[in-house]
């Protein structure tokens, strides 16, 4: 493939993705999304990220600390006094 082949299948792909957007019920709110999302992902995903974590903290209760500690294997230290 040369470079004018992938040039022309590039603005191809490009085409078949605006018709995609285009179909969805809210492209403008979407594509103002992925930008956004594209170029500030942490502004979003930390505050989302803590927003559930605390939702789950109040349903499950204390064992949802066991719960996260059980996922990446460390053991909860219990301190008897």
């Amino acid at each position: 493939m040369n470079e004018r082949e992938f040039i022309k299948e590039l603005q191809e792909r490009a085409k078949e993705q605006e018709a995609i957007i285009k179909d969805m019920p809210f492209p403008k709110v979407f594509s103002t999304a992925s930008v956004w999302l594209g170029i500030h992902p942490w502004r979003f995903v930390i505050p989302f990220a803590f927003l559930i974590s605390i939702i789950l903290r109040f349903f499950i209760g204390p064992s949802y600390t066991d719960f996260i500690l059980s996922i990446f294997k460390i053991p909860l230290l219990k301190i008897v006094l």
